[in-house]
């Protein structure tokens, strides 16, 4: 369906992933997913390489809010979980990322009431100072 009728990003997230890619920020996706469904959408969006990892349904033996598919991201980017800023538009991810010792931007969509150190209703709305003070907090680095 998705290679048929396409897919769009939600507002601001292109935005985002071109700026980190391009200030050498590593990225990973870490999803509840089955790992061939996200490779389709990850094609259909045009985002090849922007991830040096992926962590999908497969890797892990329980799903949200359970904390491992942000654990097994971090490990295939060689980082520390306290060094990691997560994204997620669901409570259950951002109970996992908290979990996981991550700091966290939550979107919020169809979900209200997100428990996250920064909450947006779209990445347009997220002001690059408040994501940088992220990243210095956790201190990540590139």
């Amino acid at each position: 369906l998705v290679r048929e009728k396409g897919i769009d990003l939600l507002p601001g997230v292109r935005r985002w992933l071109d700026r980190l890619r391009a200030e050498g920020w590593r990225q990973a996706v870490a999803s509840s997913a089955p790992r061939a469904n996200l490779e389709v959408i990850v094609e259909a969006l045009g985002l090849e390489g922007y991830f040096g990892a992926v962590a999908a349904a497969e890797d892990v033996t329980e799903g949200k809010p359970d904390p491992q598919v942000f654990l097994v991201a971090a490990a295939r980017l060689g980082v520390e979980p306290s060094s990691c800023v997560v994204v997620e538009d669901a409570p259950a991810g951002t109970e996992a990322a908290r979990r996981a010792g991550m700091r966290c931007v939550g979107v919020l969509s169809s979900h209200g009431g997100l428990e996250a150190d920064i909450v947006v209703r779209t990445l347009e709305e997220l002001p690059d100072t408040a994501f940088d003070e992220l990243l210095k907090e956790v201190g990540a680095t590139r």
